[in-house]
């Protein structure tokens, strides 16, 4: 027998389960008017009132004796799974809540992260084992406007980007200098310093769409130096290749490992440019999620430990 349900009635509801199932489980209304705290006429009343909304006949009772109808069985197997999945439901949303489960999602930013993120990404699993973490591939210059869209929840953005931005919190993963990286087999590669002119002749690649070029002239500027001879690459890996081929140049933060591509990044001479290198983590200041503060909690933890927090 299948027993179906008036999903336009507005009057059962999961009490009227909880009160059957109780009835079900005891075959006494006095055992179950005790077990839910309610009294025994109270407890006979709102069976009655499901028997008649679901226009089914659910128990068999007199004076003495309470047995469940085959429709009741089928109805008592179906009302238990029910309250099963609504406590579940219940369960999951205030670890949602308590930021224990969920989706966080992270704006992607490549083999720059790999100095701070798997590591906390690990710590970060470890204690939350129920929250996804999604990574959104994106280019850097992307993800502020991403993360204004609720596209993203942590974003990552280079250099000053977000130093006057009022709706963004942030806080500091990387903290580094430029370099010249070049193939290792390029004449210079042995030294433990270079200077920009020494490579102003060199054809200089940057990815594009990223402000990596601009910020390449930038310092060229700074430097009193002529422009450079700047080479737009789409994206990282290629531009990767073409530096190991001796295809050209490109300044890039000391603290990425190349090694296993045959590429050196030697540091720049200090002088009149500023090379510094900031990498920053940011999220919406009026979205504060508890997704959000727990992978934020660990970042602040792994900058302060490091010294790159500033």
């Amino acid at each position: 027998m299948v027993v179906t349900f008036d999903y336009q009635s507005r009057r059962m509801e999961l009490r009227h389960l909880r009160y059957f199932v109780a009835v079900a489980e005891e075959l006494s209304f006095r055992k179950a008017a005790q077990r839910l705290h309610i009294s025994r006429p109270a407890l006979s009343k709102q069976i009655k009132d499901l028997e008649h909304e679901i226009a089914v006949k659910l128990l068999e009772r007199d004076t003495v004796n309470v047995a469940l109808t085959q429709a009741g069985e089928v109805f008592l197997e179906d009302s238990q799974k029910l309250l099963h999945q609504a406590g579940q439901a219940v369960e999951r949303a205030k670890q949602a809540q308590s930021g224990h489960r969920g989706k966080l999602r992270i704006g992607s930013v490549g083999v720059i992260a790999t100095d701070f993120l798997p590591r906390t990404l690990k710590i970060f699993h470890q204690k939350y084992p129920g929250v996804e973490v999604a990574f959104v591939e994106m280019l850097p210059a992307e993800q502020l406007a991403a993360l204004a869209a609720g596209k993203i929840d942590i974003g990552f953005a280079y250099g000053n980007a977000v130093a006057n931005n009022a709706s963004l919190r942030r806080v500091r993963v990387i903290h580094s200098v430029y370099g010249v990286a070049m193939s290792r087999q390029h004449p210079l590669a042995g030294r433990e310093e270079i200077t920009l002119d020494e490579v102003l002749t060199e054809p200089l690649l940057c990815l594009s769409r990223s402000g990596h070029g601009d910020a390449i002239c930038q310092f060229y500027a700074d430097a009193g130096l002529p422009p450079a001879k700047i080479r737009q690459v789409d994206g990282f890996d290629s531009m990767v290749t073409l530096i190991a081929a001796d295809q050209g140049v490109s300044l890039l933060p000391c603290v990425l490992d190349l090694a296993n591509q045959s590429i050196v990044i030697i540091p720049v001479k200090p002088g009149a440019s500023d090379l510094d290198f900031h990498m920053w983590a940011v999220w919406q200041r009026h979205l504060p999620s508890h997704h959000i503060k727990h992978f934020v909690q660990l970042l602040e933890e792994r900058a302060q430990a490091t010294g790159t927090s500033g």
